[in-house]
Formats: C-alpha cells, sequence, structure tokens
C-alpha cells in the first residue's frame, strides 16, 4: 500500500502545474486569449465559434482564438488523426494574427516609403521608425543620407512580407511531430529554436555538450513570432523572399506550395521541402494561405 502510495506521489509531481490549473479565458480587441485548457474544453471554444474543421476558401475568416499553450492534456490524445487535426486548428490562429502583425508594419514601411519619395527626405520620426525596423530584421548598410534611406526601403520591402499560413503551420507540425515533442509542450517551441552557450533554456536529452539550449518561449505565439522573425531576417532566407515578393507581385498573395522548393535549407531535417510540401498538400494547409481572421468573435 504505501509502495503504490509513493509511486502515485511520483506521478503526480512530475505532471505540470498546467495540468491542475482552471481554464483563464480573456477577450480583447476581438480576440480571445486561452491559457490552461484542456482538449475538451479547446473543442467546446471553437464549436461556440463555428470552428469545428478545417475553413474552405469560400470560408476563411477564423476566429480570433489564441491559445497560450497546447492543451493540458494534448498529450493523453490516441487518435492521430485527431490529434494532428486539432494542432493544425490551434496553430492556424497564431499564425494569422502573426501575419496581421507582419502586414501592419509592412503598411508602416510603405507609409514611410511614401513620405520619402515626395522630396526624398524624413522627419525625424520616420527616420527613427526605419532605423528601428532595419536593426529588428538585421539589415545593415554603411551608406549615408538619401543612399541609406533607399537601400533600407528597398531591403525592408523584401523581407516584411507576411509568410504563407501553409508554411507556418506545416514547418510546426514537422519540427514538433505535431505538438507531441518534449520541446513543445516543456518549452512553448513548435520549431526547435536554439540559444548557445547559456545555462538559460531547454537542455537537449542528445548533444548535451555541443553548447546550445532550446529557447523557452512564455507561449506558443511568442516561439511562433520568432520564427516568422528568422524567417524574414536571416539572409539565408533570401531566394525565399525573392520568390514570395515574385508570386504577390504576379498574383496579389504568395502560396506556401509555390515557395516550399526554396526551403531546403531550412531544416536539419532531410529532405524538408519535400515533406513540408507533402504535408501542406495532404492536410490541404493551403487552403490556409486565403485565410485571415475574423473581425470579432460572433457566433
Amino acid at each position: 500500500m504505501i509502495k503504490k502510495a509513493v509511486i502515485l506521489l511520483a506521478i503526480f509531481l512530475s505532471l505540470p502545474l498546467s495540468a491542475f490549473a482552471e481554464i483563464k479565458i480573456r477577450e480583447a480587441g476581438g480576440m480571445l486569449y486561452v491559457e490552461n485548457a484542456t482538449v475538451k474544453e479547446t473543442e467546446n471554444l471553437f464549436a461556440k465559434y463555428g470552428y469545428t474543421r478545417f475553413l474552405s476558401l469560400q470560408d476563411s475568416a477564423y476566429p480570433a482564438i489564441l491559445l497560450k499553450t497546447l492543451p493540458t492534456d494534448f498529450q493523453n490524445i490516441k487518435s492521430q488523426k485527431y490529434r494532428n487535426e486539432l494542432f493544425i486548428r490551434i496553430v492556424t490562429p497564431l499564425a494569422l494574427k502573426i501575419n496581421e502583425e507582419i502586414s501592419n508594419e509592412r503598411e508602416t514601411l510603405l507609409r514611410i516609403e511614401r513620405h520619402f519619395l515626395k522630396d526624398n527626405t524624413l522627419n525625424e520620426a520616420d527616420s527613427q521608425k526605419l532605423e528601428e525596423l532595419a536593426l529588428k530584421y538585421d539589415f545593415f548598410t554603411r551608406l549615408k543620407d538619401i543612399e541609406r534611406t533607399a537601400s533600407q526601403l528597398k531591403n525592408l520591402k523584401l523581407r516584411i512580407q507576411p509568410i504563407p499560413p501553409s508554411i507556418f503551420v506545416a514547418a510546426a507540425a514537422m519540427e514538433s511531430n505535431w505538438g507531441f515533442s518534449r520541446i513543445a509542450n516543456q518549452a512553448n517551441s513548435l520549431y526547435k529554436e536554439k540559444v548557445w552557450y547559456t545555462t538559460d533554456g531547454l537542455e537537449p536529452l542528445e548533444n548535451k555538450n555541443d553548447g546550445y539550449r532550446f529557447k523557452i518561449f512564455d507561449s506558443l505565439i511568442e516561439g511562433m513570432r520568432s520564427y516568422a522573425l528568422t524567417f524574414n531576417s536571416n539572409i539565408n532566407y533570401e531566394t525565399i523572399w525573392n520568390a514570395r515578393d515574385g508570386l504577390i507581385k504576379r498574383r496579389g498573395f504568395a502560396i506556401g506550395e509555390s515557395i516550399a522548393y526554396a526551403l531546403s535549407t531550412a531544416s536539419n531535417l532531410p529532405n524538408y521541402n519535400g515533406i513540408l510540401d507533402y504535408t501542406a498538400a495532404f492536410y490541404n494547409l493551403l487552403a490556409l494561405d486565403m485565410g485571415h481572421l475574423k473581425k470579432g468573435l460572433q457566433k
């Protein structure tokens, strides 16, 4: 009897604190922020706002239900098909929210460009904002004055563009094993982002002497936001930026399938672009590329 009690206590202590926390729901700006939800509570919220399946191209407005973490009992899901589909429904609104943020930054950039084209000058506020965007998106130039501003605008317009949600979601699924990885659950990291030569972060189970740990994020959206910034700022992605820019100029939007080929160096996973393309096609994720968040939370 004592041995059984000890075993039960060990299991209890091994569970994350979130497993015992009550669900928290906060509405702000027409969006629903959800914390400590179970799978059932997540499904109830989705059903309440009509988000019971993937949406078609004819119905591409997704409810702005933003989960802070994966459901507390997500690991207990037995059906792989159901788990994968729920994972997509959880991650999609987060990806669309980040793309809204990127689009807003792009609008700011285009506004600054319009001001600059009037007389080749910028006021102090616009100049400071442009420098902040250049720093954030890791664009450096030694040029000065007019040439500097022109170069910043040209290069940042290529970088500050929304990421096709199909790539966002498929990459998260592949890198996190559809949310089942230890890193996804303990670090809220769906893309296995690393930090180097620090004691901060989640220690890897293998390669412990390689000098890295996995970065820990407070929420899923923080980790996805960090991935988006890497995607739009790392010069190794320049081929992707050019492919995306060409598609947008020709069609008005970019589809993940059309730029997946350029992602061959984006991960250590073998045949990354091929698997990414297959995952997006198998789960019909390309429909997400036409998606957007609903304005408000209509039921």
